[in-house]
């Protein structure tokens, strides 16, 4: 039920001792019946947990630009909290905002920046590509840029992908980009808690204000939140028991629950972090599903591995995870007591010049399974590529000659399996430049005469082979005239 206009004064009064004069009226009426907040410092609502209390369902949520210092809890489904848009030289930009867990204070939970309950369609950052309109019919997301005193519109509606993300410090004397930056202060505290969550997180920097605290921990059954375009950095975890979270351990990125527990992480940057007894990545239990992500130049030396594992199972596709050191192994499970369906899998990833405390085994992965000992492999490597792990090239450190997959020698992957793991596309020692995803970029028909240029001879080319299958070079399985678009529509391109 949508909450009176008596009750929303009423939060106004509560909010703030002085009004202020823009944005009037606030929230905004909007035509589908929802209404926009706009929130934060010098706007009628301060105090961002009162207008969390009090949306409904399908509002939007416009953060001004500030420090906010609150333990955040959002349940609420399709809700949208975002920075404010303004426009820059450089064009749209979102405002930079900041939520930082408190160490104390009046009704504050101190145990995390943010917490997601639920959520259902509720994005935290930057908003949805598109908007589902009550018809039923899909539009591209616009946002208008205001002018951030009076709130006048400024320019014309503009594409959420077009919208700078805005430049924070990251403590380390550098700076990083994000839609929304989160921050964790303390040993006993994260950045974000997703307990049970149902929402995504798009485009967030998670990070510690002074170093020490976890950055996301991933809790509860029927979890399915997702993290996305998301850098998670300059963060110190020992593990200390959280006791907000039934005492779960703080991690850089910590995961626990059942099967049904199922986070999704895409394009998530986790990196330059600092990690004790659980390493950078840690999971109980749980499903976890990672896309173009990248784990580098994270310490994870005081623990087993630098992703590690107990029980579950999780997917990792198309990820760079290099330059990490870890105790025994890079990726490293600890499966007695795991199921028989349970597995990790990598596909297509690159594990590139990480290191062991050994300088020799565990470069790639080490798992302990004394009770699987020879039997089923429940660790696949599928088109993967190893390089200088340990120092060693692939497959093993002994001979050319000697480059079987399974030998003893082959000391990167180190597990009681027999055969020690499951290979599904051949694995190599080549891996794609850091500039570029593992997988090869499509090159652009229309390269007829594979000179590795489209130019005027691939046009002839295909005119003179008109009627003939090969100038399918869409391939519809028909010969049209988009054939030939397509070779006009790359005219000039280089084939890589």
């Amino acid at each position: 039920m949508r909450f009176s206009l008596s009750i929303v004064s009423t939060l106004a009064v509560g909010s703030v001792a002085l009004a202020q004069e823009f944005p009037d009226p606030n929230p905004v009426p909007q035509a589908d019946g929802t209404f926009l907040w706009y929130v934060g410092n010098n706007t009628q609502y301060p105090v961002i947990q009162d207008v969390l209390e009090a949306v409904s369902d399908g509002d939007e949520v416009v953060v001004r630009s500030g420090l906010y210092v609150e333990s955040l809890h959002i349940d609420n489904n399709e809700v949208t909290i975002r920075p404010f848009v303004k426009t820059e030289d450089d064009g749209p930009e979102f405002e930079n905002v900041t939520f930082l867990n408190p160490t104390e204070g009046f009704n504050n939970n101190n145990g995390w920046a943010m917490k997601m309950e639920g959520g259902r369609g509720t994005y935290v950052g930057r908003p949805r590509q598109f908007t589902e309109l009550s018809n039923g019919l899909d539009v591209e997301t616009r946002i208008q840029p205001r002018d951030t005193f009076d709130y006048s519109a400024v320019g014309g509606l503009v594409e959420v992908p077009q919208i700078a993300k805005g430049t924070y410090s990251t403590g380390q004397g550098g700076t990083a980009k994000g839609v929304i930056r989160f921050q964790s202060r303390t040993l006993d505290d994260v950045a974000v808690l997703s307990d049970s969550g149902l929402g995504t997180f798009h485009g967030a920097l998670i990070t510690s204000m002074q170093g020490s605290g976890g950055g996301i921990m991933v809790s509860g059954s029927d979890n399915q939140t997702a993290f996305v375009d998301c850098d998670v950095r300059y963060l110190y975890a020992t593990g200390n028991a959280h006791d907000q979270a039934g005492d779960l351990p703080v991690c850089v990125i910590g995961i626990h629950g059942d099967s049904t527990t199922r986070p999704t992480f895409h394009k998530v940057r986790v990196q330059y972090n600092d990690s004790a007894q659980y390493g950078t990545v840690y999971q109980n239990g749980a499903d976890s599903t990672w896309m173009f992500c990248e784990v580098s130049d994270n310490d994870s030396r005081a623990a087993d591995g630098t992703i590690m594992a107990k029980d579950g199972k999780s997917t990792w596709t198309d990820c760079k995870i290099r330059y990490n050191n870890s105790g025994r192994g890079t990726f490293h499970w600890e499966a007695d007591g795991s199921l028989a369906t349970d597995e990790h899998r990598f596909l297509n990833s690159c594990f590139v010049k990480n290191y062991t405390v050994t300088n020799l085994y565990g470069g790639v992965a080490w798992v302990d399974h004394a009770s699987a000992a020879g039997g089923q492999p429940q660790i696949m490597f599928s088109g993967c590529a190893f390089s200088d792990n340990n120092g060693l090239d692939f497959p093993n450190p002994t001979t050319p000659y000697d480059s079987n997959l399974e030998t003893e020698a082959d000391y990167a992957i180190n597990t009681p399996y027999f055969p020690e793991y499951r290979i599904g596309l051949d694995n190599s020692n080549t891996c794609e430049s850091s500039a570029t995803l593992v997988l090869d970029p499509p090159a652009p028909m229309g390269d007829m005469n594979s000179d590795g240029s489209i130019d005027a001879i691939d046009l002839e080319e295909m005119m003179s082979l008109l009627g003939t299958c090969r100038t399918d070079v869409n391939s519809s399985g028909d010969i049209e005239f988009g054939d030939i678009i397509e070779v006009l529509s790359n005219f000039g391109s280089t084939c890589d």
